[in-house]
């Protein structure tokens, strides 16, 4: 089938050809008709491509999203271990190689790959416990046609032409306040420009063509549960430019061109480069949320979505790297996992307060000790043991304990509890009991 962009151009060149042959039967409207020419062209020109069919058969992309030598690795999407991004992430994240020193990233071009609109850009600013700002961080968002959306994120700055061309930060908005401003856009790019740089980036890209993914909960993402709550003040043009629907997030990766895919998906891997993603589906899904069991994102009340509160969410998930592996994405939301249940020396208070609030990852098991978390699917009472704080952090003095109850409502509830009189799962009295100090978590 003809792509829409071919029968797009095919019309303009018709409409010309048809005036210039309009021109050779009157000569003295020749002036007319190059007006009228020129005008055509710009109109073709400034149809969004958003208002555009995709082309059919063919890659979204055509190029690359930077200069493949200057990146180390590419984390997976689905990512839960980044301290404050618990949820699953949407986006795969370029990780550059070894700037100047060993201890720093390489700074890279951030490049379109892909004739596109940049739809809107957004700034935030992050600040320390003092209020100091320590850095800005931009988002641009894009759309090449009807269905294909995607953005680059955490860029530590964009071209200043895009800026220009966007009429300068006079023109954003605030949202909650003067950290995050936005503006929506309509800049064209072409493949291969300069959108900003940075010592590596996220990538996101979500097909509106896809089927949505399936979800325990799916009401739960019909907001954003990745963006602050501050943006739905915002237009409805500009929030549904920066925010499409995360059920149809994809790998970006997969719509490059046929024979860059293999390049780039060999990057894909922890973000220092040494642990390789394993599996045939290295890139991963975006949201990992399985029906009926207890895989996913879990929330500390049953309705606010995880957008009232930074720290509304835990995620109970496969490594992005080795499915074999599996993290409690916790980030401190267990109120019985106590620094005192970390492995290290009595002197060491402030590394166990930090191994306590890290993720926790241990080998999957079988039956009812370090099951998979896609496995549970009863009411049954499960025991995880040989817990480690991130990777290769030390040891947990204890078990973890957890309950799916499937009769709860909405859509079943969470028991958790980090249990120190026991080191093993097998010390325990049968049947496995809480002891009454366990948090009660939401789909």
């Amino acid at each position: 089938m003809i792509g829409s962009g071919y029968v797009t151009r095919l019309g303009a060149a018709l409409a010309t050809a048809a005036i210039f042959g309009a021109m050779i039967a009157n000569p003295n409207a020749g002036k007319h008709y190059v007006e009228q020419a020129t005008i055509a062209a710009a109109a073709v020109e400034r149809t969004p491509l958003s208002a555009r069919a995709c082309a059919i058969g063919e890659p979204a992309f055509a190029g690359p999203f930077a200069d493949l030598d200057d990146i180390l690795s590419i984390s997976p999407l689905g990512g839960v271990t980044a301290p404050g991004e618990v949820l699953p992430a949407p986006y795969i994240r370029l990780n550059t190689r070894a700037g100047e020193t060993a201890f720093e990233r390489r700074q890279t071009s951030a490049l379109a790959p892909a004739r596109a609109d940049v739809t809107a850009i957004e700034r935030h600013i992050d600040r320390d416990a003092y209020g100091r700002a320590t850095a800005q961080r931009w988002t641009v968002h894009f759309r090449s046609c009807e269905k294909i959306h995607f953005y680059y994120g955490r860029l530590d700055s964009i071209a200043p032409e895009l800026l220009e061309k966007a009429g300068g930060l006079d023109r954003f908005s605030e949202f909650g306040g003067p950290d995050h401003i936005a503006l929506e856009t309509n800049i064209r790019v072409g493949a291969g420009d300069v959108i900003g740089v940075a010592d590596g980036f996220d990538v996101g890209l979500h097909d509106l063509a896809a089927a949505p993914a399936e979800m325990a909960r799916p009401a739960r993402y019909r907001t954003n549960p990745y963006i602050g709550a501050s943006i739905y003040d915002a237009p409805a043009s500009l929030v549904k430019a920066i925010n499409p629907p995360t059920d149809r997030a994809r790998c970006p990766i997969d719509y490059l061109p046929k024979r860059q895919q293999a390049d780039w998906a060999a990057k894909l891997g922890d973000v220092w480069g040494i642990r390789k993603a394993k599996g045939e589906d290295a890139c991963r899904t975006a949201l990992i949320d399985r029906p009926s069991t207890l895989q996913g994102a879990w929330f500390t009340d049953s309705s606010h979505n995880g957008v009232a509160s930074k720290v509304s969410a835990i995620a109970l998930a496969p490594d992005t790297i080795d499915p074999d592996r599996q993290i409690f994405s916790l980030h401190g939301r267990l109120a019985s996992l106590t620094p005192d249940l970390v492995a290290l020396a009595p002197k060491m208070d402030s590394e166990k307060i930090a191994a306590a609030k890290d993720f926790l990852s241990f080998e999957k098991g079988d039956g009812r000790i370090n099951p998979a978390f896609s496995d549970i699917t009863d009411d049954s009472v499960y025991c995880y043991e040989g817990l480690r704080a991130n990777f290769v952090g030390p040891l947990i003095n204890g078990v973890i304990l957890v309950q799916r109850r499937a009769d709860s409502e909405p859509a079943g509830s969470l028991r958790i509890e980090a249990r120190g009189d026991v080191l093993s799962c097998t010390e325990l009295d049968d049947p496995w009991e809480f002891s009454g100090n366990e948090t009660i978590f939401f789909r």
